[in-house]
């Protein structure tokens, strides 16, 4: 799944290159800051480089920290770089290595664009979520290198809010909500944007970007629209209203859980 974009990508490399997944990883577990939740056991999904994943294992040193990516080389850089505490495994993410109802956070930080099946992602992360468990992700939203509509390369799949809301009602998750968030990247030289591009798998090893315009301050800026989510595994007992799209609410009310 992610292993084709990445795969002739050196670890060490993509680890330079991926800053706006450091500052989004940084953002999305920022987010549990407003829930009252205690997790034994964590899963990151995709985890790569390995930030978050240390991460979570600082924020939560009682808990088990799981971290999986479909990368061999990916995840021996991130066992060396990062904690010998956390439990890393490289298997397909299809499937993930866990019994039913065995999690109680799983985090997914800009893994989505390079899943093959969106709904069968969703649907095995809340098959290992205990009942309350949490789901918190990130991803792409469609407005992602809008500047780069119109050429001739293969970018990620970007999915609209809207739509990842309606999946994860669709799916039996509770009480999602989701927010947008705009970066813009800035280069001076095209050779460095495409190396970076190439390097955190937004075009193919051998695509080439055409050339773009730099603006008046003399660098070519590149937007990210970033979506973040969250949501609850109910209770058996209860019933999801799949009806009106993205169930919403303020952040603040989380902290009663």
């Amino acid at each position: 799944m992610l292993k084709s974009r990445f795969e002739h990508v050196a670890p060490a490399d993509y680890d330079l290159a991926a800053v706006l997944v450091r500052e989004v990883g940084d953002q999305l577990l920022a987010r549990l800051d407003l829930v009252a939740l205690k997790p034994e056991r964590v899963m990151e999904v995709g985890c790569g480089a390995g930030y978050c994943a240390e991460l979570l294992q600082k924020r939560y040193p009682t808990a088990e920290v799981c971290a999986i990516d479909d990368s061999a080389s990916m995840l021996a850089y991130a066992k060396e770089s990062n904690s010998s505490q956390i439990n890393w495994l490289c298997t397909s993410l299809d499937v993930l290595p866990a019994r039913d109802h065995s999690i109680d956070l799983v985090v997914a930080n800009l893994m989505l664009p390079w899943c093959s099946d969106l709904k069968k992602m969703v649907q095995e992360w809340r098959r290992v979520l205990r009942p309350e468990g949490l789901l918190m992700f990130s991803t792409y939203g469609p407005d992602t290198l809008r500047e780069l509509q119109g050429q001739t390369i293969q970018l990620p799949h970007f999915v609209d809010m809207h739509n990842l809301g309606d999946t994860l009602l669709q799916v039996g998750f509770a009480d999602s909500v989701l927010d947008v968030e705009y970066f813009t990247l800035t280069y001076r030289e095209q050779q460095r944007l495409q190396e970076e591009l190439q390097l955190t798998g937004f075009i193919l090893a051998q695509e080439i970007v055409e050339p773009l315009e730099k603006n008046s301050a003399g660098v070519v800026p590149l937007t990210f629209e970033v979506v973040y989510g969250h949501a609850w595994k109910p209770q058996a007992s209860k019933n999801v209203l799949a009806e009106g799209g993205v169930v919403k609410f303020p952040l603040a009310h989380l902290r009663g859980r």
